[in-house]
């Protein structure tokens, strides 16, 4: 299987790319939380920032008074009105979508595809992770096709909103588990935009995406992985140090 810490020699300098106030990532947009209590029309909007091809068609849907939209928000909103879940940590979850924290997070995910029978179309797994992870960073990782590649080898069916991601999350909980020491490590003194703690869900999001943005052919594609193959490794560590997102 493949792991965050074969990219331990290079996650500085990962981290150092996406947290650079002047360059072209998200890190001082997105990463910014709002209210931690409310999901906004805006706040929905925010997977925009990270590439995902969402708009009004995608959020009107959400905020109307009934019907699938109405069902996801909802799902949603679950999620942050959960006392368990606003302190709850991946990481230390069972990820039973039946019980417990993680299945308020399934459910919302499941909801994209059968809520009114007919599900959103145009909002799966990707999207909702990306809204959510903003509110619960320490308990909703992102659901992202690079990050999904890298740990089973294949990007995953367009659309994923079940089955699909329950993929990832075993492997990606299982990896941070034994990485968890030197991730903690490198991200004490980064700050988010808002100054938060970066969290551990993020900031391996952040070092793999990097990872295989910086592994991709000139034509921006990425290089293809055999079956549950890792990517390349790196063989050197940065020197810079991060503080508040910014190298010193």
């Amino acid at each position: 299987m493949s792991t965050i810490g074969t990219l331990r020699g290079c996650a500085e300098k990962h981290l150092r790319t996406y947290a650079d106030p002047r360059g072209p990532r998200a890190f001082r947009t997105y990463d910014w939380q709002g209210d931690p209590e409310r999901l906004s029309p805006l706040d929905c909007l925010a997977p925009s920032l990270l590439s995902v091809r969402i708009g009004y068609r995608q959020v009107v849907p959400l905020f109307r008074p009934d019907g699938p939209g109405a069902e996801v928000l909802h799902a949603m909103e679950a999620v942050l009105a959960n006392q368990a879940c606003a302190t709850a940590d991946f990481l230390d979850v069972t990820l039973d979508p039946s019980t417990g924290p993680w299945s308020l997070v399934d459910r919302a995910l499941v909801a994209t595809g059968e809520a009114g029978g007919t599900g959103l179309p145009d909002l799966k797994a990707v999207a909702v992770t990306k809204i959510l992870h903003r509110k619960r960073p320490n308990l909703v990782p992102i659901f992202d096709r690079n990050i999904y590649q890298f740990y089973l080898g294949e990007k995953p069916i367009s659309g994923a909103y079940k089955d699909t991601p329950r993929r990832l999350w075993p492997l990606l909980q299982a990896d941070l588990r034994r990485q968890k020491q030197w991730v903690q490590d490198l991200i004490a003194p980064v700050r988010t935009p808002d100054d938060r703690p970066l969290s551990l869900l993020r900031a391996a999001d952040i070092i793999i995406w990097e990872h295989t943005a910086s592994e991709a052919t000139p034509d921006g594609a990425l290089l293809r992985l055999g079956a549950r193959s890792p990517l390349r490794g790196c063989t050197r560590r940065a020197s810079s140090t991060l503080l508040n997102g910014v190298v010193t």
